[in-house]
């Protein structure tokens, strides 16, 4: 094939010949044809076009020139690059090596999906069932959902207007997105409100250019979307304590491809505080051997007991989850107090307190206390674990606050097995934890040497990124192609889809980490194979490529 470039210094026989082969055009008339399954001529020439409405993009009078060194004249690879130009970019090919049709998104692949916008370029490489060895280009004018709609050039046909059904043979391979009809971010959006549990923040829309028509919003945690969360305003609720949000915003507009933007990520959100209501009250007939409770306790929001602490005067009697106490020998002649902590998940647990009217076996109790019962080491504040589960990121405990001042030890586990060193707030998981669930004990100690010992976890699996290595070897007619997906101490599991830029996909399942495939029956030319990792539990997804040439 022919590499064009430099001026034309060749008879008007050889130019034609030149031009038949040259890169990029489609030298028979097969993709234009309005007989062609799934595909409708909307308009054919210059003059045509004009007079239905529809644009020539003023190529009737540039078609004598060259753009990008394609061959001047009416063919596809130099009608597209004269209209990308249009749209700003400059009359310098945007990669080295051939100029044929075939080869433009096998050269960008980087920039070639399956995803048409307005203003990207419909590719179809040689291999397709609808092009001729040369392939094709042109430019996407229009997507619906069920069509697109394009502009063309073919070889000595001037232009042509098309539109073609989303599931005919005479789609294209793909799209390539040099320089498309785009949304734009002008401002990005923030977010109003209180980053702490029980509150609620809203997001606002930002600056957009030109304004969408639809804006789509969803709350994200870890890179992740939250269920539900797809209003601009969200109530935080308590299993996201510690963690950071963000919004990711979607916004849409016919004829233009989407454009997203996140507003700013919050800061670890706040355990959420609970306002007492109704402080409780305790019942029963104080004397020993009789069962008394306490109860009617009301929080906003509402929470569960999560501990009863019993006290005798301020002797502490018991710590329990029940509302009954049978009184002790121990409390006769006292007066009988009760603290009540209410919980919730993401919330500070908070105490309510009571006090009996009467002594244990009579007498009237004196005024009662404007404060609760005391005498032993409590937390007062709950802890949390903030942070990702993932190699080489940063965990860190929050111990929360307790009754009274204390010493404060730490031990990170994995899967209950102490890890050596791991005893500070912070740790970074290793390699060696890839796979596996962690977990830190802290333990308080006051001056009087009372311990409490609260464990946190176990975590999720500490995830790795892994990598993909794909190796194609071209022969004749055939590519064949090995996948290695490997990470750092784990052997991922799961399916990877190999691709190849002429459309054929597989899906294979890994065996040690490996997968491979043959492709047979290619026609001849250079491939682009790209192998897309799904992922499993502890490896996240990846993808990765290689390039061979068929013959």
């Amino acid at each position: 094939m022919g590499k064009p470039g430099g001026a034309l210094r060749r008879t008007l026989v050889n130019g034609a010949v030149l031009l038949l082969v040259g890169l990029g055009v489609q030298a028979t008339p097969e993709l234009a044809s309005p007989a062609h399954a799934g595909s409708i001529t909307l308009c054919s020439g210059f003059s045509d076009c004009r007079s239905k409405g529809y644009s020539t993009g003023g190529y009737e009078s540039a078609w004598g020139s060259m753009y990008w060194r394609m061959y001047a004249g009416r063919n596809c690879t130099n009608y597209v690059a004269y209209r990308l130009i249009q749209t700003g970019l400059p009359n310098s090919r945007p990669w080295s090596g051939e100029g044929n049709a075939t080869n433009w998104g096998v050269a960008l692949s980087s920039l070639t999906n399956r995803t048409p916008t307005v203003g990207s370029v419909a590719w179809w490489h040689s291999s397709h069932p609808s092009a001729s060895r040369f392939g094709h280009v042109a430019i996407v004018e229009r997507v619906d959902s069920d069509s697109i709609t394009i502009s063309e050039s073919n070889y000595g046909s001037d232009i042509s207007w098309r539109r073609i059904g989303k599931g005919s043979v005479n789609y294209p391979t793909g799209f390539i997105h040099f320089n498309d009809q785009r949304l734009s971010v002008t401002k990005r959006p923030t977010v109003e409100g209180t980053a702490q549990v029980g509150k609620a923040v809203t997001v606002n829309t930002g600056s957009w250019s030109p304004n969408p028509n639809k804006i789509r919003y969803q709350w994200i945690v870890d890179k992740k979307p939250i269920p539900g969360a797809t209003n601009k305003t969200f109530r935080i609720p308590g299993h996201l304590a510690g963690k950071q949000i963000a919004a990711v915003l979607t916004g849409t507009r016919r004829d233009y491809s989407q454009a997203k933007t996140m507003s700013e990520i919050l800061p670890p959100i706040k355990q959420g505080e609970f306002k007492v209501l109704k402080q409780p009250t305790i019942t029963g007939t104080q004397k020993v051997g009789s069962t008394i409770s306490v109860g009617g306790a009301d929080y906003e929001p509402s929470a569960k007991i999560g501990e009863v602490r019993w006290y005798a005067d301020k002797t502490l009697i018991t710590r329990t989850k029940s509302r009954f106490l049978k009184v002790p020998a121990s409390a006769s002649g006292k007066r009988i107090g009760a603290v009540v902590v209410g919980v919730q998940e993401g919330y500070r647990s908070k105490g309510s307190y009571a006090f009996a009217d009467t002594l244990v076996g009579g007498g009237k109790a004196p005024q009662q206390p404007a404060e609760p019962p005391s005498g032993t080491l409590g937390q007062t504040v709950a802890g949390f674990v903030k942070g990702g589960t993932r190699l080489g990121g940063l965990m860190q405990v929050d111990p929360g606050s307790f009754s009274e001042a204390v010493d404060l030890s730490y031990q990170w586990t994995r899967e209950e097995t102490p890890i050596s060193g791991a005893t500070t707030e912070k740790y970074h998981p290793t390699e060696a934890d890839v796979g596996h669930r962690l977990s830190v004990t802290v333990v308080a100690r006051s001056s009087s040497g009372e311990t409490l010992t609260k464990t946190y976890g176990p975590s999720g699996r500490v995830r790795v990124k892994p990598s993909v290595k794909v190796t194609a070897t071209g022969g004749s007619g055939q590519a064949e192609v090995a996948v290695e997906v490997t990470a750092p101490g784990y052997l991922p599991t799961g399916t990877v889809k190999i691709t190849t830029n002429g459309g054929r996909t597989v899906t294979k399942t890994l065996s040690g980490g490996a997968a491979g495939v043959t492709f047979v029956k290619l026609p001849e030319g250079e491939y682009a194979v790209t192998a897309a990792y799904s992922g499993d539990e502890v490896a996240y997804w990846a993808s990765g490529g290689a390039f061979t040439t068929v013959s």
